[in-house]
């Protein structure tokens, strides 16, 4: 009788961990996808581009103006507006305030780290400065306890998310540039597993890494550089 009960708990106990796996991997395929919030001034020209080479499941998306050749030409430093926090309203928040002020400011610092290494950022807008608007559009943070879980059967399936809208504004307010993307934290960070906000702040660097090449691309000095450089 008792070894008869001990196998009934025993598949139990593996039926309960086959349920477990199955919705980890169901649940940990939760994608991001990019979005439309009304915050951007134009999205007509916004074009999609798809990413290749992913696992199933993971391939990522993005709609993209990237700045025409030499737009750039007659901007000589970038603005960043604070960035706005709209995800509550798209139904997409933070776990906690905390949370979504990191994550913002996250954004915040990233865009200025990568588009200061194109045209200086200035705390006044002048004659010939472009204005940066972007907004934090949706979070799916990390979820640390059901990683520890998984952790111990197949490693944590559980990392995060964010999706921004972001665009380059010339004096004229012509938009030269412009972003709505969806970016997850990278599986290799383990850290980011356990920390529920750290994948979406590392997930919005990426974008912002994104936006200064789409920048890039109109930057006619560096343009004229290379050509230079050829002859």
């Amino acid at each position: 009788m008792i070894q008869f009960v001990h196998r009934h708990c025993v598949k139990q106990v593996y039926k309960a961990t086959l349920l477990l796996l199955l919705y980890s991997v169901l649940s940990g395929c939760v994608q991001s996808y990019p979005t439309r919030s009304g915050f951007l001034t134009d999205y007509s020209h916004l074009r999609p581009i798809y990413s290749g080479c992913r696992p199933i499941g993971r391939d990522e998306t993005r709609f993209v103006r990237s700045a025409a050749p030499r737009a750039l030409e007659n901007i000589d430093s970038f603005y960043i507006e604070p960035v706005r926090w709209v995800a509550d309203d798209l139904g997409q928040p933070a776990s906690t305030p905390e949370n979504a002020e990191r994550i913002r400011h996250a954004l915040e610092i990233s865009i200025a780290n990568e588009l200061g290494t194109i045209r200086p950022i200035v705390s006044t807008v002048g004659p010939h400065t472009a204005r940066v608007r972007a907004a934090v559009t949706g979070v799916q943070e990390s979820k640390p306890i059901m990683n520890l879980v998984t952790f111990i059967l197949t490693g944590p399936l559980f990392n995060g998310s964010a999706t921004a809208e972001i665009e380059v504004i010339d004096p004229c307010g012509v938009q030269i540039a412009a972003e709505s993307i969806a970016k997850r934290g990278k599986e290799w960070d383990l850290l980011g597993f356990f920390q529920s906000s750290r994948h979406s702040e590392s997930a919005l660097q990426q974008v912002a890494e994104q936006l200064a090449k789409d920048v890039q691309l109109g930057d006619g000095m560096c343009e004229a550089h290379e050509s230079s450089t050829k002859r």
